[in-house]
């Protein structure tokens, strides 16, 4: 069978393969909610907005304040992960469906999904207690999500 555009096609090709291959490299991202816990602490220091990527293994985390990770999959073992500056993170199990728990040499990060709680809006000026005000051992506190 012959094709009359069959010219237009080849042509077309670098385009169609081009766009197949910048759909796979995108990395899935969510506004997210930031609580910082420092090391050893049972409260948080600070809850920011913050943006939350992943693709293929790798995840950033690009918090409001300016602060930024850059985790790398490390070793083949799942939730294992290097940091831009080298230093070992472990993604820690937690709150579930809800975000994610990440443990850095001198802090730990919670990553909530739901934005709700953060500082200025309506859900953070509301009379129950937010995460900053719950320590993170305390299991029947309300954490706002």
């Amino acid at each position: 069978m012959v094709y009359p555009n069959f010219p237009a096609l080849i042509r077309s090709g670098p385009v169609l393969a081009f766009s197949l291959l910048s759909m796979s490299v995108q990395a899935d991202w969510t506004d997210a909610r930031c609580d910082i816990y420092p090391g050893g602490e049972d409260r948080a220091s600070a809850v920011v907005p913050c943006v939350f990527s992943q693709r293929q293994g790798y995840i950033n985390i690009d918090r409001s304040d300016g602060v930024s990770y850059d985790l790398s999959p490390r070793d083949d073992r799942p939730g294992n992960f290097k940091d831009q500056n080298g230093q070992d993170v472990y993604r820690k199990s937690g709150p579930g469906k809800d975000g994610l728990i990440f443990q850095f040499p001198a802090e730990t990060v919670y990553v909530y999904w739901d934005t709700a709680g953060l500082p200025g809006t309506a859900d953070a000026d509301n009379s129950e207690p937010g995460v900053a005000e719950c320590g993170k051992k305390e299991p029947d506190c309300k954490t706002g999500l």
